[in-house]
């Protein structure tokens, strides 16, 4: 089942019963009013109630399901995140209309459970395919952050993997955690964090025909099981290169720090013409590097896809 821990929603105004003036910020124009509400503790709630355009806005994250927050936003629990929201006392929507909603954001989430997460982040970054396609960035934080190169917003996605655990430690998710009794729920877990950020990319990644809300969570697709195909390089063959060819292949990792990006960026100076064949390049200091690397993290990627599939 496909889970979420944001979605941006569109609906049609008259998905809102009612709401609360004066937890809003209004705005007029022409005639017409528009009302805003925003709020980031305990949780991100943006609303915007849009007379002009004849809609509302919605947007929000899993932690709208304060206690059940672990299980993120899905077809199982979307109903439970719009009564919370009503509960609030800011606006009651009419559920029913909002399953008719439009989603025009997302970020796709799986929580896998591993406990040695900088291995993990070491290996996505040591078997990126190919290092002029995506672009691969450690955060001060320690946030894996992995992307498409390019400068299209249809196609740009964007992977952030990191250690939920430890971004529940942050102090404003600390009070929520102990708020609603979830203190340690998310110890040794690790997040894959897809956003999509336009419509046809919402459309494409999760195969579906169109954007409306139980379309979305529907889906019976994998975006990040697929991202992840397709930026990982795994399949690397037995190593069939001769001493004098080994010897320069350690000679050529040593001199890029042992970091195969490095080495990608030398190799495409070196051979500029050839830059189609760029994986055939790579193959022996991809095999190289896997003939150094430990039998536990031979078998590291094997464990982490499982469960992303799973």
């Amino acid at each position: 089942m496909i889970t979420f821990d944001k979605l941006k929603l569109v609906a049609d105004i008259s998905a809102v019963v009612g709401f609360d003036e004066g937890q809003f910020e209004k705005t007029e124009k022409n005639g017409f009013c528009t009302f805003k509400h925003y709020q980031e503790v305990p949780y991100l709630l943006a609303i915007k109630i849009d007379y002009p355009e004849k809609e509302v806005v919605l947007e929000f994250t899993g932690k709208v399901l304060g206690s059940d927050y672990p299980k993120l936003i899905s077809m199982d629990t979307i109903q439970q995140c719009f009564q919370a929201i009503n509960s609030l006392g800011i606006i009651t929507l009419d559920i029913d209309a909002m399953m008719d909603a439009e989603v025009v954001k997302c970020d796709v989430t799986k929580d896998i459970r591993f406990d040695d997460i900088p291995s993990l982040t070491n290996y996505v970054r040591q078997h990126i395919s190919n290092y002029h396609r995506y672009v691969c960035r450690r955060l001060r934080n320690n946030n894996l952050v992995v992307e498409k190169n390019v400068t299209s917003r249809k196609t740009k996605k964007r992977m952030t993997i990191y250690d939920k655990g430890k971004e529940m430690l942050k102090v404003e998710n600390r009070r929520f955690s102990e708020a609603y009794g979830l203190e340690g729920a998310f110890d040794g877990i690790c997040r894959f964090e897809l956003n999509l950020n336009t419509k046809e990319q919402i459309r494409n990644s999760l195969a579906i025909g169109s954007t409306k809300l139980q379309e979305v969570l529907s889906s019976n697709a994998n975006p990040i099981a697929d991202f992840l195909d397709d930026v990982i390089e795994d399949d690397v063959l037995p190593s069939s290169m001769t001493d004098r060819k080994t010897y320069v292949t350690m000679l050529i990792l040593k001199d890029c720090d042992y970091d195969l990006e490095k080495v990608e960026a030398k190799m495409r100076q070196l051979y500029p013409s050839r830059g189609s064949n760029i994986s055939t390049i790579m193959q022996p200091y991809r095999q190289m590097m896997e003939q150094l690397n430990s039998s536990k993290e031979s078998n590291l990627w094997e464990n982490v896809r499982q469960q992303i599939c799973s």
